[in-house]
């Protein structure tokens, strides 16, 4: 019998479940977005640059692109991923909207 999964407070054991952890499952796409963030947002004129609208960058971007969930230790067999060209094209939406409306003032 498994035991059932709790709601945890502590950011230590949130990604615990019952003896294993499961901080090594991540997004493909995060690492990707992130590598191209540090190309486009230097680039990017007028973009305030602050930890908000980056984050707000992140995550837009995040949200505008199919989930690529892995496991550390797996391996790669096919990848059906974005291309390129379409990581740029989202960030530079991400990046029109937060710096057209930054969520600060």
């Amino acid at each position: 019998m498994v035991a059932a999964a709790t709601h945890v407070q502590t950011r230590d054991t949130r990604y615990r479940f019952n003896d294993f952890s499961l901080e090594g499952i991540r997004n493909r796409q995060e690492v990707r977005v992130a590598d191209m963030m540090r190309t486009m947002l230097p680039e990017a004129e007028g973009f305030c640059g602050c930890r908000l609208c980056v984050e707000d960058v992140f995550a837009l971007s995040l949200n505008s692109l199919p989930p690529h969930y892995v496991q550390s230790g797996s391996f790669l067999v096919r990848s059906t991923d974005p291309s390129e060209a379409t990581l740029r094209e989202v960030l530079q939406i991400a990046l029109d909207r937060v710096g057209g409306r930054p969520n600060h003032p």
